[in-house]
């Protein structure tokens, strides 16, 4: 379960898959608050490059 929070209208709701929009108002900016983190795609077990956001880089 994802609990998002939207950045335009406020408006939290809650999701089994990730989110991409807000359904209210269809807004692209999503605060996640609970869940587990999505993932970067180019991410290789923390020897990604910089400006990667998984958490487990090393650089």
């Amino acid at each position: 379960m994802h609990v998002y929070s939207c950045a335009e209208c406020g408006e939290k709701f809650e999701t089994e898959e990730f989110a991409n929009r807000c359904p209210i108002c269809r807004c692209k900016v999503l605060i996640h608050i609970e869940g587990e983190r999505r993932k970067a795609k180019n991410c290789s077990g923390g020897n990604c490059g910089h400006g990667c956001s998984c958490g487990s880089c090393h650089h």
